[in-house]
């Protein structure tokens, strides 16, 4: 049924495409703007990061999630295949990101700045996925616009806590900083499972 749907294109379709062309454009745009200038590589791979996760908050949304229902196809399963074409579109668009800036910095630091700021990246987006799965689950079938304001929150509220800095720059805070992230894209992907369980299942009991 999942090749069906991919082959037949009714997934694509049923997919918000606005939010996801949005966000290539402004990450294009972005690159246009800064014409080359990649000496602030962190700085700008964060905003290119912010930019791809904010119309990622969009995958979940299915207007025909109420008719839906009653099919014989899990939710896990249906909410598993949207994720699947969001990453199909992030994914090549942020190591394209990469390819641009990364060869800016240090021979010695490009790895742990790529990986780092990947971690970063996958961390926000599971975030974006785990509050739209839980907004579904609450009857919403577009929760999209309720992970923009969270997203925004959550950077405000990483960027005030000096006691465990997350936003930091190449040096000795830097792998405490994306422990703390690989942490919570661990806690995001447990809440998003979570969310993915059919509310009509029930835990198994031991007689």
């Amino acid at each position: 049924m999942a090749r069906e749907l991919v082959r037949s294109g009714h997934l694509v379709r049923s997919l918000r495409l606005a939010p996801f062309a949005t966000s290539a454009a402004a990450v294009a745009a972005y690159l246009v703007a800064r014409l080359g200038d990649t000496h602030d590589a962190i700085g700008d791979l964060r905003v290119l990061g912010l930019l791809l996760a904010l119309g990622s908050g969009y995958a979940l949304d299915d207007s025909a999630a109420i008719t839906l229902q009653a099919s014989p196809y899990g939710l896990a399963r249906r909410l598993w295949l949207r994720i699947a074409c969001a990453v199909a579109v992030v994914v090549p668009v942020w190591a394209a990101v990469l390819a641009v800036y990364l060869p800016s910095a240090p021979a010695g630091d490009r790895w742990s700045l790529g990986l780092g700021l990947t971690t970063e990246l996958a961390a926000t987006v599971t975030v974006m996925w785990a509050v739209a799965a839980w907004a579904r689950r609450q009857g919403f079938d577009q929760p999209g616009i309720i992970t923009t304001p969270v997203l925004l929150a959550s950077l405000l509220l990483a960027a005030s806590i000096p006691q465990a800095p997350m936003l930091v720059g190449l040096g000795r805070e830097w792998t405490p900083a994306h422990l703390r992230w690989s942490g919570i894209a661990v806690a995001a992907t447990c809440a998003l499972v979570a969310a993915m369980r059919d509310p009509a299942a029930r835990w198994a009991t031991r007689g």
